[in-house]
């Protein structure tokens, strides 16, 4: 253990001399008697929680309070500051399949069948591919879920992809100074908001606040509900990142909203094409 402390050259990338508490090559502390105590190991933990708050809970704050700062301020350049949009997604991603209160990302084969506005063109082939396959009925659509819940984990991406491909395109005019990667940046929000409040804050609430009671709020309120949230954070995010006049804005918003819905549906069709293909392929 002392002859560890008393080490002349960097543990890391071998630097010797290494006569500073720091290695001059790589950055890395210097170990003396007191870093070989138990005691360091609790400092340790404090100090990656604070490490944590610095960059987490300001990024928490401003996703909630002011995310169109947070994301222009990442944008020009203030990265130490904030997490990523993209870990942040991420981050929204991982716990709304922790905690899947609406699976609209994860649509069942039965839905499929019978849910959704393509579902009239499409039945027909996957009943054919259902028949064609070595697996009943029901072992089929169970093997389908449980394929396409893990698949939609990967492929979800695609759906704040495709929605800034809109955003920048309807604003393509000004690509110089809010160029592709600033789209998805906001994209990246706007949809940890969709997961993190729309798909699990807002159910998990109405059900902790009407659990027992004899109230009842259906489909259609939650979704008119989450249609406001979104387009009222939506102006948030974006207010200010498209230099147009009022008029133009207004037609933006009911454009991109109508494209919103036709993305998720666009998302949905997308998942079921991969799901069964890798069923049939692999």
């Amino acid at each position: 253990m002392e002859e560890l402390a008393k080490k002349n050259t960097c543990s890391n990338c071998n630097f010797s001399p290494l006569e500073f508490a720091f290695c001059p090559s790589c950055g890395q502390k210097k170990l003396t008697e007191k870093d070989l105590k138990l005691r360091v190991l609790v400092g340790d933990v404090i100090e990656s929680i604070f490490n944590i708050d610095n960059a987490f809970f300001r990024t928490l704050k401003l996703f909630f309070l002011n995310p169109g700062k947070y994301v222009s301020s990442y944008n020009l350049g203030e990265r130490k500051k904030y997490i990523s949009p993209i870990k942040w997604f991420l981050i929204a991603n991982a716990i709304y399949f922790l905690f899947p209160y609406i699976n609209t990302f994860t649509t069942s084969l039965q839905i499929q069948l019978n849910g959704l506005i393509y579902s009239n063109f499409t039945r027909g082939w996957i009943e054919a591919i259902i028949s064609s396959s070595e697996l009943d009925s029901q072992s089929f659509h169970v093997q389908y879920n449980e394929l396409t819940k893990t698949l939609s984990k990967v492929f979800l991406l695609i759906l704040p992809l495709m929605f800034s491909g809109l955003t920048f395109l309807s604003n393509y005019s000004e690509r110089k100074n809010n160029p592709l990667l600033f789209h998805i940046n906001k994209s990246l929000i706007l949809h940890s908001f969709l997961l993190l409040v729309i798909l699990c804050l807002l159910p998990f609430t109405y059900t902790l606040i009407l659990y027992g009671s004899e109230i009842y709020i259906n489909d259609k309120t939650i979704t008119i509900a989450s249609f406001v949230l979104l387009n009222l954070y939506g102006f948030f995010l974006y207010r200010g990142f498209f230099k147009t006049g009022l008029a133009k804005n207004i037609v933006r918003v009911i454009l991109l909203n109508f494209s919103f819905y036709i993305l998720i549906f666009t998302y949905r069709f997308i998942l079921l094409l991969i799901t069964l293909g890798w069923m049939r392929f692999f």
